[in-house]
């Protein structure tokens, strides 16, 4: 089994990726769900996967009927959208808890006053 480079390095990303989305669940960390958790896993362990055995997207990509170079195109937008989606959802949770603290000082702050 050769091991391209470019699999190495998407395989430590994957893994980086399990191993902050598990630390942020056990931590509690604020925003983190069970359904995110597991949504986490199951897409970066597919991708992990995929990534150090690409055999398995080869007979996935025969039984279906793809090509072979189709299916390695559209493996790497699936991952790249996925690093988009990832970094936006925390983007939007942060700015989410953000406004909801400012709000919450700002009752307070009419509340005292009154």
């Amino acid at each position: 089994m050769n091991i391209s480079i470019y699999q190495i390095i998407l395989g430590l990303i994957a893994f980086v990726f399990i191993v902050n989305g598990s630390f942020k669940f056990f931590k509690r960390a604020q925003g983190q769900t069970f359904f995110k958790f597991a949504v986490t896993i199951v897409i970066w362990a597919s991708i992990f996967a995929f990534a150090i055995f690409p055999n398995i997207s080869h007979m996935i990509s025969e039984k279906i009927g793809l090509g072979e170079n189709l299916n390695t195109l559209i493996f790497i937008g699936f991952v790249v959208i996925f690093l988009i989606l990832f970094k936006m959802l925390s983007i939007i949770e942060r700015a989410e808890r953000n406004i909801s603290e400012i709000v919450r000082k700002e009752a307070l702050s009419k509340l005292e006053k009154k």
